[in-house]
């Protein structure tokens, strides 16, 4: 066994000491061997659970004595109780990446929140039809939640036990008074190698007394943690990757560029105070992502020695031999020791030379553009993404949690904030997810650490894209989140603030105690660059220069209008507005078109002006609205997740969307073209008894069509001076033979030899023409939100009376099979004061075909 060749164990184990006599050092020594019998049982399971990881066998652990020898050098040595602490922290630091370690198997592994976080997260997108892919998504839940949970499963190892032949309970420490002294201590050190250092240094910075009975040696915390994470880091070499293993297994991706690095690496040795890497053969250019990976690898182990000096010196503890790795912070450096041939590494990575102006042109107004209603949309959406992360946390009802807008003036100038009383963000989120450009929190790893259970719980997060915040800092430079965690104390409470833009580097402090949000949330609050009334400000209104000023209350609901979080607006200390939970379904038709349009509510409207809710048969909502025949400006608003995102026309009210932009402000319907039909459908029944001219009831018929609806008794062309219903038409023309239709009212023509005014005041029609709706027969089918839903298969009245010509020739006819006969010509269609007008026109034609079907 060459662990027991390694200075650490000779020191501690064999060589006569002063703090121990030769008992203590045989019993813990056999404890131990006993101890490492079973866990090298347990960890020979990985490769069968993790079969593309690197070797994390018995021989990994062995190898830790000695790579902690190698950094120990003569400068640091441990007694026989941090001896065996240390080895069992070794022992078990692994040991959990195998299901074995859940003494009840793949179903204990099932039943963490964690699991059920990462398979819900596989799984979002697949039918649960799909049996193969439904298995897929639980494999790779499996192996990601072993990885997650390796580190805390095996602070739970020493109490673990499991069952022998004999219905015996066996314990991977035998010795019971061992076990229970020291167990704790050693799962916990052995969970401490995948904390932060801050966390080493918070948790374990005490001594642990001597065992009665067994030693009289106390035990180094800090000094034994510290030992185990640059071990367990140092440790890259040949040991780790047999060829014959790499052969059999054939690891893909980012594993093999692992197996190959490791397959040439030797032991690491000392050089003054640097560890020396070195490798054979050296790497060609068709590994070269292996070396890189090495590159990026031996960084990592650089930053653990660093790391642990820095706090074994501020703790006044002995340091490491080792303080760093040679070469690790320059390709060039690392290629003399870790060599290659036929290429020259060169640290020609893509990078960022102005962080700041990258950040503030991808953020900000170049992706957003100028409008001030970016920023506090995306503020807004973090907030919501906070409050429904507490609901699915805590349970609370649907409708819980409250979003605020404020504006105030202070001392210093206005200043908005936006408070939540959502999740929280801890330090590590503060100061990473959040100001991390493109890091999306909630779809990290990280968001499955910080709240487990979440993702399982049908957490969808509205914000994808990690650039939300930086938008900010479009309204001004001084900017404050102040957050703390919903389920700790005020005292936990954090300020992170950037004093001079995204130039300069954020300050973190304690909140004081009237900063902290009361009952856990986030507040962020920027010092406006502008006066808010002043033109270019937030309450400015370009659109109506005459008005000058709006409301805040009026520009949050535009910008906020169909939240599922209820949202109150505060200016100068007073509550001027809000929005309820999901409101937009309950408040009057009228009161949200005014929301949407950011205008007082004209008040109650007509009954054909009512809206009208878009569901499906399972009763799930897709807006609430109505079919609109006027022009712009148009009331419709494509929402997502209840906020603004694009307006359209044909329709005022609310659709569902889903964006089709990072930034957000383009969205596309997510109807069903069945609901969306149905639903128009009912609104030409409601139309066909209001109390509107016959022209704007043919708009809403093309409407209707083109969104693949019934138009009922709408009218849907005008000839012979009257606007005609499909019944109406289909009677007219069932005894006629030919039909002269032009597409869309006949209007004045650049060409034409009179004036526009002297058309528009007296063009008159010739009889036999007949006109539809519009200018262009396929402009309102064309629509690119409606063709996103309907794929095109609505109908145009060009197309419906086409379909009504065959259908009442046919009918009316008895001398054979019926067709209909279309062609395009240049007619005169009218007149102006004696000017001819002309126009192309489709003339349809009735023709027989005597000729029978066969049969």
């Amino acid at each position: 066994m060459k662990f027991k060749m390694t200075q650490l164990w000779k020191a501690a184990f064999e060589e006569t000491r002063t703090d121990a006599n030769s008992d203590e050092q045989a019993r813990l020594a056999a404890c131990y061997e006993a101890m490492r019998q079973r866990a090298s049982v347990l960890v020979a399971k990985i490769a069968a659970d993790l079969p593309f990881m690197t070797v994390h066998d018995v021989t990994h652990l062995d190898a830790l004595w000695e790579m902690s020898s190698i950094a120990c050098g003569n400068s640091i040595e441990l007694n026989p109780a941090e001896a065996f602490v240390f080895g069992g922290a070794v022992l078990l630091h692994d040991a959990a990446m195998s299901l074995a370690a859940f003494a009840g198997g793949i179903a204990e592994l099932k039943q963490q929140v964690e699991w059920r976080d990462l398979y819900a997260r596989f799984s979002a997108a697949l039918s649960v039809d799909d049996a193969v892919a439904i298995q897929e998504a639980e494999n790779r839940a499996t192996e990601e939640a072993l990885r997650l949970l390796h580190a805390k499963q095996a602070e739970n190892l020493p109490k673990i036990s499991w069952l022998g032949p004999q219905n015996q309970a066996m314990f991977i420490i035998e010795d019971q008074q061992i076990r229970n002294f020291y167990g704790p201590k050693i799962g916990k050190i052995a969970h401490s190698h995948w904390w932060s250092i801050a966390r080493v240094e918070e948790e374990l910075v005490g001594t642990l007394g001597a065992l009665p009975g067994v030693t009289s040696c106390t035990v180094d915390l800090l000094k034994v943690a510290c030992l185990l994470r640059v071990a367990d880091a140092m440790h890259l070499d040949q040991r780790r990757s047999p060829a014959f293993d790499f052969a059999l297994t054939q690891p893909r991706g980012i594993s093999a560029n692992h197996w190959r690095f490791q397959e040439r690496m030797a032991k690491p040795f000392v050089q003054g105070d640097a560890l020396v890497y070195t490798a054979q053969p050296p790497f060609e250019a068709n590994i070269s992502e292996a070396w890189w990976t090495a590159f990026d690898a031996l960084q990592m182990v650089d930053r653990e020695l660093r790391s642990v000096d820095r706090l074994l010196r501020d703790r006044q503890r002995t340091p490491l031999a080792v303080r760093r790795v040679d070469g690790a912070h320059s390709p060039s450096d690392l290629a003399r020791t870790v060599e290659t041939v036929g290429w020259m590494p060169v640290d020609s990575t893509v990078r960022v030379t102005d962080v700041p102006k990258i950040v503030a042109t991808l953020g900000g107004s170049k992706l957003y553009g100028d409008s001030a209603a970016a920023p506090i949309r995306e503020l807004i959406q973090n907030g919501l993404d906070s409050i429904t992360a507490r609901r699915r946390l805590q349970s609370r009802p649907p409708k819980w949690g409250e979003l605020q807008v404020i504006l105030e003036k202070r001392d210093d100038g206005f200043w908005l904030c936006v408070e939540d009383n959502g999740v929280g963000m801890s330090t590590t989120v503060l100061t990473g997810p959040l100001i991390d450009f493109g890091n999306s929190f909630w779809r990290s790893p990280l968001a499955i650490e910080e709240f487990p259970g979440l993702t399982s719980a049908g957490m969808k997060a509205r914000g994808k894209y990690g650039i939300g915040f930086f938008s900010v800092f479009m309204l001004g430079d001084h900017v404050r989140v102040i957050t703390r965690r919903y389920d700790r104390d005020v005292r936990s409470a954090r300020v992170l603030e950037f004093l001079h833009g995204l130039g300069s580097r954020p300050n973190l402090r304690e909140a004081i105690i009237d900063e902290a949000p009361l009952d856990g949330g986030a507040r962020i609050e920027v010092k406006l660059r502008i006066n808010p009334t002043e033109p270019e400000g937030l309450l400015y209104c370009k659109s109506h220069p005459k008005a000058g000023i709006d409301k805040l209350d009026r520009v949050v609901a535009a910008i906020a209008p169909a939240t599922d979080v209820a949202i109150k607006v505060i200016h100068d200390s007073k509550r001027v507005g809000s929005t309820g939970a999901a409101d937009w379904l309950e408040i009057d038709g009228a009161a949200l078109l005014g929301r949407l349009s950011g205008e007082d509510s004209p008040g109650k409207g007509k009954p054909w002006l009512e809206l009208a809710e878009l569901r499906d048969e399972d009763g799930r909502i897709y807006g609430r609205a109505r079919v609109d025949p006027g022009t712009w400006p148009s009331n419709g608003l494509i929402t997502v997740d209840g906020l603004a995102a694009t307006r359209v026309g044909l329709i005022a009210g609310v659709l569902i969307g889903i964006e089709t932009t990072a930034s957000r402000n383009t969205a596309l319907p997510i109807v069903p073209a069945p609901v969306l039909a149905a639903w128009a459908s009912e609104q030409a029944l409601a139309f066909e008894k209001a109390d509107v001219p016959d022209r704007e009831k043919a708009r809403a018929a093309e409407i209707v069509l083109a969104f693949g609806g019934d138009i009922a008794g709408l009218p849907l062309i005008l000839w012979q001076g009257r606007w005609m219903s499909a019944a109406e038409f289909t009677e007219t023309v069932k005894d006629l033979n030919s039909v002269l239709v032009h597409q869309g009212e006949i209007s004045h023509d650049d060409d034409d030899t009179v004036t526009k005014r002297e058309f528009e005041a007296s063009f008159e029609v010739r009889g036999i023409i007949a006109q539809t709706t519009g200018s262009n027969y396929s402009s309102v089918r064309k629509t690119n939100w409606v063709m996103a839903i309907t794929k095109g298969s609505g109908t145009t009245p060009h197309e419906a009376i086409e379909q009504l010509l065959e259908s009442a020739w046919r009918d009316a006819s008895n001398e054979g099979i019926v067709m209909v006969e279309v062609e395009e010509d240049t007619i005169v269609v009218g007149e102006v004061n004696g000017a001819e007008i002309y126009r192309d026109v489709f003339i349809y034609s009735r023709t027989f075909n005597d000729e029978m079907p066969e049969t």
